[in-house]
């Protein structure tokens, strides 16, 4: 299988990820070692493009520049990443990975696992927050911060609240109420600085608050029975079948496939079977391991943490936190 992971390397704590890649490293590692063991210890920088305009002479702006990744290994020249405008500014990955410092010295959290896409464009930073959500004995839920930074000029610096099921580890993508679950820093002169500024207390009350909503939430949802008729009215909803499906009475595809993951014992506790949450997490678990046209683990992972997958677990987080409303 091909992969899409930034010279084949990424770096982890714990057990090995999925796709069977990275370097190990240890529970204590600080944020320059995770940094390095990534692969990730390279700059980028920005030049005028060709062709391009100079539009501030006294601050020596262009109107169109490349974003060059320093040469690495073997390589003779610069790799350009993407195209910005006059008023982007790269965030170094050094930079990025700081961001974390404070919370590790804290024993707030601990790295989990780092990396890059394709050259580069896009780095991101996975950290374990302590105190997990349990929903039951058996069916516990991992805190985690997903820090995001893309090279390229396609978005701002993101953070993200990533709860990881730890039963099957499948990731469920929090948002608060009104919010699209991401916390974001654009590349503009100050965005190291105001990247420090987002990681003070004030980022640590929001992030607490958020898993604190999300405690409640999940616990509403496991304790919320749904009949067999209920999940084929919340599967319509998210899923809507076709004209021809409904006149012939036939279920999609993804019906099914979510419809066996609530019948397996593994991925389903007993504790928390028949529920809402049962059938959110086999939603959710059907996003993270369906077979799609991606040609590796990697297109999967930016699918599910950054593309679609993201956007359809929180539609359907949103979806269950607003049957719960209707149903109380």
């Amino acid at each position: 299988m091909a992969h899409n992971l930034h010279r084949n390397r990424m770096a982890f704590v714990g057990q090995v990820p999925w796709h069977g890649l990275g370097k190990e490293v240890p529970p204590t590692v600080t944020a320059e070692q995770m940094c390095r063991a990534a692969g990730l210890d390279w700059e980028v920088y920005k030049v005028p493009a060709p062709g391009a305009r100079l539009v501030n002479v006294k601050c020596g702006l262009y109107d169109r520049n490349l974003i060059l990744r320093d040469p690495i290994d073997r390589e003779q020249e610069p790799v350009a990443l993407g195209m910005v405008g006059s008023s982007y500014e790269p965030l170094q990955n050094t930079e990025a990975f700081k961001f974390f410092e404070p919370f590790i010295d804290n024993k707030y959290a601990q790295f989990h696992t780092a990396g890059a896409l394709g050259n580069g464009e896009r780095v991101w930073v996975l950290a374990k927050l302590n105190d997990a959500i349990v929903i039951r004995p058996d069916d516990v839920v991992d805190r985690f911060l997903l820090l995001s930074n893309s090279h390229d000029g396609t978005g701002a610096v993101s953070i993200r609240f990533t709860p990881i099921r730890v039963v099957c580890q499948n990731t469920l993508n929090y948002a608060m109420k009104k919010s699209s679950g991401v916390i974001s820093v654009r590349h503009t002169r100050h965005i190291a600085r105001n990247l420090e500024d987002a990681q003070a207390e004030e980022l640590k009350r929001i992030v607490d608050k958020a898993f604190e909503e999300a405690e409640t939430l999940f616990g509403s949802m496991s304790l919320k029975n749904i009949s067999t008729k209920d999940i084929d009215a919340i599967l319509e909803a998210l899923f809507p079948r076709t004209e021809n499906q409904k006149k012939i009475k036939s279920e999609p595809e993804r019906w099914t496939r979510i419809k066996s993951i609530l019948e397996d014992q593994k991925v389903t506790p007993y504790s928390t079977r028949g529920s809402l949450w049962a059938l959110y997490n086999a939603i959710t678990r059907d996003e993270d391991y369906r077979m799609s046209r991606e040609a590796s683990a990697d297109a999967r992972l930016e699918r599910v943490w950054f593309g679609a997958g993201h956007d359809l677990k929180i539609k359907a987080l949103a979806f269950c936190r607003d049957y719960l409303s209707k149903a109380a």
